[in-house]
């Protein structure tokens, strides 16, 4: 009987440690599997951009060296930033539009309020109009138009825009903008010349060298674009030549004296440019 209860115990020890490692094997398995779906999960949230998932017990040491800078906030992006005030709506500008603009803008005017200095529709149809209320707040200033096919394009400028001396003025901070694929592209001075803003009685032009980036005759209701040596530009508009819809001058403006010039701004009264 002793013989028989021995190889009765080692059978049972031999199925019991079968049994042992099969559900050792299952539980391995289990983990394996749930491991894969929490980890599923993740790179599912992950892709529909909540990245503050965590575990049920709220410990993800389990994955500790796994691919774990899938689950770090990403940096806040440029896209986000705050955006100074602007004194009203624009007609022209979208805030995406901004937004492009303003990574772009060098960084002594990125934190002023946007000032609207003039504008076709406010102020009248004049270009001596526009250059009498550039000299409201002088330094750089941006040009904004938009003609009748839906294209906006401008360009940074240094105000006061005075048609006296019939020189370029302007410094490298200038650019020229298009947005006609509606993807704003931005053009920076290329070095070829100092040709960035020529000012005269009968016209407007930016940029130079063989042919304007933009031109704008007196009465602002025509104008032409093409490619320019000063920025590397394409065409901006949807055509060289092109039909004005409105044009728009905006002026950056020092917080502390931002009230100050808004309410001078709304008090000046529309006159003859003395030039």
């Amino acid at each position: 009987m002793d013989k028989s209860n021995s190889l009765s115990d080692s059978a049972v020890k031999a199925n019991s440690g079968k049994r042992s490692l099969f559900s050792k094997g299952k539980h391995t398995l289990s983990k394996a599997m749930y491991q894969a779906a929490r980890f599923g999960g993740y790179r599912s949230q992950e892709r529909k951009g909540n990245l503050d998932v965590k575990g049920d017990d709220g410990n993800d040491s389990e994955f500790a060296g796994v691919e774990m800078r899938h689950m770090q906030k990403p940096q806040k992006p440029v896209a986000l930033v705050h955006l100074t005030d602007i004194s009203e709506l624009s007609l022209l500008l979208t805030e995406k539009t901004r937004i492009a603009l303003y990574s772009s803008l060098p960084a002594l005017v990125q934190g002023r309020r946007w000032l609207l200095l003039y504008s076709t529709w406010r102020h009248g149809i004049s270009l001596s109009t526009l250059y009498r209320r550039s000299m409201l707040w002088p330094g750089l200033s941006l040009l904004v138009v938009g003609d009748r096919k839906g294209a906006v394009f401008d360009g940074l400028v240094e105000a006061p825009l005075r048609p006296i001396n019939k020189k370029y003025q302007g410094t490298n901070d200038t650019f020229v903008f298009t947005n006609t694929p509606d993807h704003p592209v931005i053009y920076h001075p290329t070095g070829a010349n100092r040709y960035f803003t020529l000012c005269a009685t009968d016209f407007l032009a930016i940029g130079g060298g063989g042919h304007f980036a933009l031109y704008l005759n007196s009465d602002l209701l025509s104008g032409s674009s093409s490619v320019s040596e000063t920025y590397g530009n394409p065409c901006l508009a949807n055509s060289e030549d092109f039909d004005v819809k409105e044009v728009e001058l905006w002026g950056f403006v020092y917080a502390t004296k931002y009230e100050e010039v808004l309410a001078q701004s709304r008090m000046e009264a529309p006159g003859v440019c003395r030039w």
